[in-house]
């Protein structure tokens, strides 16, 4: 992967595009590069076998806490120092430079994060931007596993922009390997259904530049 990855055809990418705009949310089955999934996949299962993931809790800063009983998933955040997360971190740089032509999103600043669910693991319902700071704005999900169907569990639950907690949903994801998943941060809730087996995946969001003083923080 010396070569960046290419985006998908205009058709696809119109599509994510659409769905964004007219529901806040796109699901694109098969949408990573075979060799960029192949490579995330290895390495993630190298990192789990290491033990490298941690616990993830919930909330930034002073209220962050690891809660059990909102979120049971381990990840460890990327870096881009291995060929297969530079390789994707240049891969989503080129979705936030279409993405940004398209909606004038504003996107700046890309953060992810390997994420394992073990047996049994779920994440309740959520929104990704936290309360009180416009920091996330557009999250995008990808899922690692080889096979996956719908009797194991740990689908990703959405529901539309305004839902209240007894509303029905608007769609149920089985995580299928190469599957990706845009959402708003700060307008679409969503939940991770328990799983029966191991679930691997990136959650990635991206940011708006935070300015301070009139001027704008550069990407660390």
């Amino acid at each position: 992967m010396t070569a960046p990855l290419p985006l998908p055809g205009d058709n696809r990418v119109g599509c994510v595009i659409d769905d964004l705009v007219g529901k806040g949310w796109s699901w694109q089955p098969g949408l990573l590069p075979d060799a960029l999934l192949a490579a995330l996949r290895e390495e993630i299962h190298l990192l789990d076998a290491e033990a490298a993931l941690a616990p993830a809790g919930i909330g930034r800063d002073d209220s962050f806490q690891v809660d059990r009983s909102v979120r049971k998933t381990r990840i460890t955040w990327l870096d881009g120092a291995s060929a297969a997360q530079a390789a994707f971190m240049t891969w989503a740089e080129q979705w936030r430079e279409t993405l940004n032509r398209a909606l004038m999103l504003g996107l700046f600043e890309f953060e992810a994060c390997y994420a394992v669910y073990p047996e049994g693991g779920f994440y309740d319902r959520h929104l990704d931007s936290f309360e009180g700071a416009r920091n996330r704005i557009l999250s995008m999900v990808l899922y690692l596993n080889k096979a996956w169907h719908a009797d194991l569990g740990g689908a990703l639950v959405i529901w539309p922009e305004g839902a209240g907690d007894a509303d029905p949903s608007a769609a149920r994801i089985v995580p299928e390997g190469g599957g990706v998943v845009f959402m708003l941060s700060e307008t679409i809730p969503h939940a991770v259904e328990p799983t029966a087996q191991l679930r691997y995946g990136i959650a990635g969001w991206w940011r708006v530049n935070q300015a301070a003083d009139g001027l704008a923080i550069p990407i660390a």
